[in-house]
């Protein structure tokens, strides 16, 4: 397998086992205690597939069978836990796991059907070849329902990734790496697409699909043309995501400007110009820190630590830890808590709280008056005022400032007695500018 694409194949097969301390890959499976919470969380994050009805009825929009949904299961049945610890902050709370737990994979864990009232058996979601081994494939010539297009049709490779045999004696197959061979193999087109059109979306604020991890046939993408070609590229460059990030933002599309004209001013889903966008909640507090010069102080973590490097809001609780300012800020701007596997968990949406928050909030004004933070080392540079105002302006918008910008700012700089308020002022100005907190 490519070692492009090593990060989904370790999320999914063999190597996503043991500590949850030393093996990073197990945690996929911390959240997800039972087949049906792994199942749903696959399909979404790898298939862009969402099955939660299935588990009760066939899918009343999508083409997904109650059989199909147990069968997917029954490939994650065998995955199992030790828990060596569990410090729970909040004892009642039975989805909080603190603490270390090996991820081992049984000999045997088997899903019933609801259905039926039978076991399920481990097939590929949409694939009805792969639950049988090479020889035994019934009506092979027939197209199979592999989600990735309505009408492609996607090898199955029995002989390459058998799931049958649980009953046969000797060593049960690796089912969880024959899957991560099949979700990144060439032939299944549906996971590049899904994974190029979830690139596609951080970048320009929507995706080609979406939601981006809802791909059915009464969602389809705006561009079918365009998300089959850079899912074929996504392919053809063993899936590197540097490569694809390359591509789409030296694309014409990606460099438009955000200024609406007559012709496109209400267009939202074509991509005729830039969708302004607020900075997410850790891009906002980290840009802060680093404007301002004052690392960050999340309780637990070491100084220093990016609100990007947390693996999630934490939000105050009952608990014996509370929340401090910053998981306050983190929290108000949108940050998930990360209990939910779909995509727009995650909310960039305006609201009054924030701008309340950003005008007098307690964040702000702390990066702003620490004594040893870029407005104090700038005061003791000896650097003129205008100097002073261009450096504020490029490390906060990355851009000088405008003449009108500097007829503005200067007399009052020059003429205060409190050049350090002043300062303080001019920042905490910036900080709260459309050009400081959208991405246009």
């Amino acid at each position: 397998m490519p070692k492009t694409n090593r990060w989904i194949s370790l999320s999914a097969n063999s190597t996503a086992r043991g500590s949850t301390y030393s093996s990073p890959t197990a945690n996929f499976y911390r959240p997800n205690r039972d087949p049906a919470a792994r199942s749903k969380a696959a399909a979404q994050v790898f298939l862009g597939t969402r099955l939660q009805c299935a588990e009760c009825h066939n899918h009343p929009f999508d083409r997904w069978t109650q059989d199909d949904y147990y069968d997917w299961a029954d490939l994650f049945a065998r995955v199992k836990y030790k828990v060596i610890e569990n410090k729970r902050e909040i004892s009642s709370d039975e989805h909080e796991w603190n603490g270390e737990q090996i991820v081992f994979v049984a000999r045997a864990g088997s899903v019933k059907n609801l259905r039926t009232g039978k076991d399920a058996q481990p097939r590929f979601l949409g694939d009805p070849l792969t639950s049988r081994r090479a020889g035994e494939a019934e009506n092979a010539n027939e197209p199979s329902s592999n989600p990735s297009k309505a009408g492609e049709r996607v090898s199955a490779r029995p002989h390459e990734v058998p799931l049958s045999g649980r009953d046969s004696g000797g060593s049960p197959p690796d089912e969880l790496e024959a899957l991560a061979n099949w979700l990144t193999s060439p032939t299944n087109a549906l996971f590049a697409r899904v994974q190029v059109n979830r690139i596609w979306y951080q970048l320009m604020g929507r995706g080609l699909v979406d939601p981006p991890d809802d791909f059915r046939a009464t969602n389809p993408a705006s561009h079918p043309a365009l998300l089959d070609a850079l899912a074929q590229d996504f392919v053809k460059h063993k899936f590197d995501v540097r490569d694809l990030i390359r591509l789409i933002m030296n694309s014409r599309t990606y460099q438009l400007a955000s200024e609406p004209n007559d012709t496109n001013a209400g267009d939202e889903i074509n991509f005729s110009r830039v969708l302004a966008r607020r900075l997410g909640a850790e891009q906002l507090l980290d840009c802060q820190s680093e404007v301002t010069g004052v690392p960050l102080k999340f309780a637990g973590y070491p100084v220093g630590l990016r609100a990007a490097q947390l693996p999630g809001v934490r939000p105050e609780s009952k608990g014996k830890r509370r929340a401090n300012q910053w998981d306050q800020f983190l929290e108000l701007f949108g940050k998930p808590p990360r209990l939910l596997t779909t995509d727009t968990e995650r909310s960039c949406e305006c609201n009054m709280g924030q701008a309340f928050q950003m005008i007098s909030g307690p964040t702000v004004n702390e990066l702003l008056s620490e004594k040893e933070n870029r407005v104090s080392r700038l005061l003791a540079s000896g650097e003129s005022n205008q100097e002073v105002l261009e450096e504020l302006f490029w490390g906060t918008l990355t851009r000088a400032p405008t003449p009108a910008e500097l007829g503005n700012l200067s007399p009052g700089l020059d003429s205060t007695k409190e050049r350090r308020a002043e300062l303080e002022d001019i920042l905490w100005g910036l900080l709260n500018s459309k050009d400081f907190l959208f991405r246009k």
